[in-house]
């Protein structure tokens, strides 16, 4: 099934309704699609979906009661979007204010994730055992009372060639908190802020992985300002990459090899 989606909120949600498992929908290029009180949230993914954005945003009204936009319980497929107002305070979980991903694996290319929010993940949240791979995507100015600013994972997470940026966490992880496998290729953490590990928090058992990438310009209110490393089991690797100008410290409380304070 492939199907063009009209360039209105109560069509999308119609639409996903609607889809046969494989299905593939073509949002209509530069539309923004409003989420509002009478459409409520996008449906739940439940089977198989790709979605081509072609350029158009997805947006929850402001006057609007809170709820995330995407809910995924399955494999997705999500490219060439803008996300925008998701809350996801007082959806399940209080994760994902963008996209909360539940089982599956979700692959978002070209999106732009901005100014959502939520207890855990204002952009994006994967639960154990997803599978979340994020390339050539910027996310930036969500925010969360709690961990993971701009993306929490407890499962595995990929971020290729993007940038996380001004994104705001209450507790830890300002751009990104990790309990799970997160690895960064060629991508930008900076200007991110929380008031522990403005940049990355990682708790073990977590692991983390970074790759020809840079963490820069992170701040805290208490050490470290670019990745907090919480420790054993867990722990952080760096390879060809840059971790500098985060304020107060660049890495703590357990050394990260290769990251000079």
């Amino acid at each position: 099934m492939v199907a063009n989606v009209p360039c209105a909120g109560a069509a999308l949600v119609n639409a996903i309704n609607t889809a046969a498992p494989g299905a593939t929908l073509f949002l209509t290029h530069g539309c923004t699609y409003v989420l509002n009180n009478s459409t409520g949230p996008l449906p739940s993914i439940n089977a198989l979906l790709t979605i081509h954005g072609q350029n158009s945003t997805i947006r929850r009204d402001p006057t609007a009661a809170p709820f995330r936009l995407f809910t995924v319980n399955n494999n997705f497929n999500l490219d060439r979007v803008k996300l925008m107002g998701g809350d996801a305070t007082t959806s399940p979980g209080g994760f994902g204010g963008a996209v909360a991903v539940n089982s599956g694996t979700t692959n978002l290319d070209r999106i732009l994730v901005i100014k959502n929010t939520g207890t855990f993940s204002g952009g994006i949240g994967g639960i154990g055992g997803t599978i979340v791979n994020v390339s050539n995507s910027t996310i930036q100015f969500n925010s969360v009372t709690r961990n993971g600013g701009g993306a929490a994972n407890d499962g595995r997470m990929t971020f290729t060639n993007s940038v996380i940026n001004n994104n705001r966490a209450g507790e830890r992880g300002g751009g990104i908190a990790n309990d799970g496998i997160l690895t960064v290729i060629r991508s930008v953490i900076n200007d991110n802020s929380a008031d522990v590990g403005g940049g990355v928090a990682n708790f073990g058992p977590g692991t983390v992985t970074i790759s020809r990438s840079v963490i820069n310009n992170n701040t805290a209110n208490n050490p470290p300002g670019g990745i907090d490393n919480e420790g054993a089991p867990g722990s952080v690797t760096l390879t060809a990459s840059v971790v500098r100008g985060n304020v107060p410290t660049n890495c703590s409380p357990t050394p990260v090899p290769g990251c000079i304070n």
